[in-house]
């Protein structure tokens, strides 16, 4: 069985690039293919195979960001390579960040769908998403694009969605769909806290992230806590290119905060080995967050806007977070405050979370996709099916 993988790939590192990156790594694992390619796509591209325990897996750096050839660089590679499957992992702006680049990218599944059967992941669903918080482009017509870019996006055979809740808004709108969480990257283990005392933000940068809400908030706790420090972690996201940078400027003589910038995937566990509290200070949401599951992976508490889809993910997860009123400085600081003075309530979230993951280890996660690829070649017609070992 020949699966071609379609997806933003390391060296650069995104949400959805990190989850395509170890999902790849899970499927190869699995010993289940005799055959997987990635046509990966990344603002940095390199030559030769990526380092990180990916076995025989290729990977071709045929595609980047912003580039109008995108689309007609992956349907030839496809042709060339016939699979039997194919998997793309997608967001809404993983293409670039111009509508018409994105556009352009997103039909991409459809026009494979016509000669192969295809699978797609679909991180986001815009069109359910506060528009104006994300600051979307389009104006006046960004409802309409957000329609357009869900429709387009969802032309496969199966489409997998990382929330229950856009699982069965899309299902109710006859698309066939399957819910898969995005789960623990790793076997999870509970670390032992240590004597620093961080709070962690790591995500792509942008100002629907909150970050300058949680900077604030810092800022008043130091001085109630001298020790405590802020780690951020992650880059720009790409339309914010300058995003980082600017707030880096304005918060320059603020003391205790450490700027990351992008993290190599080996030094992620010890990014969160030396948080006290991970913070997620988010305005908007277009969907899950890998980063509470990492949070719930190497056993460490969260704190969270209470946005409805961080609501929503930590009820279909049976995750538990400490919620702050989104986007209001003084409930977020109390809600920080309350978790850094109580070591109990840190150790009693962290447990349950971690035991909640467990269902949603990479096996179990590996699973699930395997059911979808066989749903999607019994759709087809095809005669080939990926058996499902036991232990997966």
């Amino acid at each position: 069985m020949h699966l071609v993988i379609v997806s933003p790939f390391p060296p650069t590192i995104t949400g959805i690039g990190q989850y395509g990156y170890h999902l790849t790594r899970a499927l190869a694992n699995s010993g289940l293919f005799s055959r997987l390619t990635v046509l990966a796509g990344s603002s940095h591209p390199h030559n030769g195979q990526h380092p990180n325990h990916l076995g025989v897996t290729e990977i071709d750096y045929c595609w980047q960001p912003d580039s109008l050839n995108a689309r007609q660089s992956i349907l030839s590679r496809v042709k060339h390579l016939s699979p039997d499957l194919i998997w793309f992992n997608l967001g809404t702006s993983i293409f670039g960040k111009s509508p018409i680049s994105n556009l352009s990218g997103l039909l991409t599944p459809m026009n494979v769908s016509r000669h192969f059967p295809t699978v797609v992941t679909l991180h986001e669903l815009v069109e359910l998403a506060d528009l104006r918080a994300l600051n979307a482009p389009g104006g006046a017509l960004a409802p309409l694009g957000a329609r357009l870019l869900t429709r387009i996006a969802t032309q496969a055979d199966v489409v997998c969605l990382t929330m229950q809740h856009y699982a069965d808004w899309l299902s109710a709108r006859g698309v066939d769909c399957a819910h898969i969480p995005i789960g623990s990257y790793h076997e999870p283990e509970l670390l032992e806290e240590t004597e620093s005392c961080d709070l962690l933000f790591f995500t792509t940068l942008a100002p629907y992230k909150g970050l300058e809400l949680l900077i604030e908030s810092f800022i008043r706790l130091r001085r109630e806590s001298p020790h405590l420090r802020l780690t951020i972690a992650g880059t720009s996201h790409m339309r914010f290119p300058n995003y980082a940078d600017d707030l880096r400027e304005r918060f320059d003589v603020a003391q205790g905060i450490r700027w990351l910038g992008q993290v190599l995937e080996d030094d992620v566990k010890n990014l969160f080995r030396g948080a006290r509290l991970v913070v997620l200070p988010y305005v908007a949401s277009t969907g899950s967050s890998s980063v509470l599951y990492q949070a719930a992976t190497w056993g460490r508490a969260v704190v969270a806007s209470d946005l409805p889809e961080i609501r929503k993910l930590a009820f279909e997860n049976d995750l538990q977070i400490q919620f702050f009123e989104t986007n209001h400085l003084e409930s977020l600081c109390n809600s920080i405050r309350l978790l850094l003075n109580s070591s109990s309530l840190r150790r009693a979230q962290a447990q349950h979370n971690f035991k909640s993951i467990q269902h949603l280890r990479p096996n179990a996660t590996c699973s699930r996709y395997i059911k979808a690829f066989n749903h999607a070649l019994e759709k087809r017609q095809s005669t080939k099916r990926i058996p499902l070992l036991e232990s997966y």
